[in-house]
């Protein structure tokens, strides 16, 4: 039978004083890593050897401690710094190629602060069930003041925590992962049809050029309202241009939505319209400025400026309210009549800078004019 391997070999050294001092050499259990080789400052081979046991009992000792805290650690120390710009979330992030903006950090922080850590930062991390998240998920839901996105938001941060937390290995698996999020979440976004997508295009109807241009750029290309408040002189070309940029309330300019940047097409008339933006505003940084040429117009005047235009063509402030159409309606309007006309998934994806395909179809509303194919085919049957 094979003797244990020892756990250190002592060997002695010479100095330059011609003092003896044994060194020891300590063994790794993990054939990965090299072994250990450390002076005990001892220069009796029998007190070097107690020297390198203690040395060897006591790092265990400190192993044994910070498994214990690791497996102790409760959520509220977790959540410290979870969501600061250095911080492990947000460098995985950047280090994967994808964007965090500095107000989704802080919003998110607001939310751990205000909700989740009220919840859960007395308890241990690995005392966080799948059935204590849905209880709490529960509890919520039968509060009436609490809406269905809001419950879902808190769930998703607490998903995203334990997720990180799962990496780090202060657990095995995440618990919310078994959760599902509340229903009745936000209406459906309403979106125009072709026929007020053309009432809405005619330039008579706006009473300031610059919205209709605005509402002609977001339909043409699908743009979110950040990234039309970021486009920048520099950025508009004879036939495309570029969205490298948005605008981040009380943050400025930075990269769109996760890290979306993209060149789009536009059409020579387009960027006649543009020109004559640039042209009579005077603007030499932001397209679209507001009180100054380094910050765009306000958001609430641009959606302002829309509902009046819509008001003009026959959608009422009741039937808009009715049909949930916002400004952001006028992207999922953009991504519905692009496929409708058969344009590849991947090029929708390519123009409005959707990373998953579960998000073209969340962006898809048809109505029955989108299906006009579908009758065709009908007729044909029986005739």
């Amino acid at each position: 039978m094979a003797r244990p391997k020892e756990k250190f070999s002592l060997y002695k050294r010479t100095t330059q004083k011609n003092k003896i001092v044994y060194y020891a050499k300590i063994h790794s259990d993990n054939p990965a890593e090299p072994d250990l080789k450390i002076s005990t400052g001892q220069s009796s081979k029998a007190a070097a050897a107690l020297w390198t046991q203690k040395y060897i009992d006591d790092k265990a000792n400190e192993e044994i401690r910070k498994e214990q805290e690791r497996l102790n650690i409760l959520f509220s120390d977790f959540a410290k710094g979870f969501w600061a710009h250095d911080g492990l979330y947000a460098l995985g992030r950047r280090a994967r190629l994808r964007t965090v903006s500095q107000g989704f950090l802080d919003n998110s922080e607001s939310i751990t602060r205000n909700h989740i850590i009220p919840k859960w930062g007395k308890y241990r991390l690995r005392d966080i069930t799948p059935k204590k998240i849905d209880c709490w998920v529960i509890d919520m839901a039968s509060d009436n003041r609490i809406a269905s996105a809001t419950i879902n938001q808190r769930l998703q941060i607490l998903r995203v925590m334990l997720e990180e937390a799962c990496k780090q290995e202060y657990i095995t698996e995440n618990p919310a992962q078994y959760v599902k999020p509340v229903g009745g979440g936000a209406k459906e976004r309403g979106v125009l049809s072709l026929d007020e997508v053309k009432a809405l295009l005619n330039p008579l109807i706006w009473p300031e050029y610059k919205f209709y241009a605005i509402t002609l750029l977001t339909l043409a290309t699908g743009l979110r309202m950040s990234e039309v408040r970021g486009l920048q002189v520099s950025q508009v070309h004879p036939d495309y241009i570029e969205v490298h940029t948005a605008w981040e309330e009380k943050y400025g300019l930075k990269e769109p939505k996760c890290g979306s940047m993209r060149d789009l097409p536009i059409t020579p008339y387009i960027y006649e319209v543009l020109q004559e933006v640039i042209k009579t505003t005077g603007a030499t940084q932001i397209v679209f400025f507001g009180a100054s040429k380094s910050s765009p117009m306000s958001k609430s005047w641009i959606e302002k400026m829309l509902y009046r235009a819509l008001a003009s063509i026959g959608i009422s402030e009741v039937d808009r309210l009715k049909r949930n159409i916002v400004f952001h309606s006028l992207r999922h309007t953009t991504n519905t009549i692009l496929r409708s006309a058969g344009i590849a998934d991947s090029k929708v994806r390519m123009i409005t800078g959707h990373r998953q395909e579960s998000m073209t179809e969340r962006y898809t509303h048809f109505r029955l004019e989108n299906y006009q194919e579908i009758s065709s085919i009908q007729q044909m049957m029986t005739k």
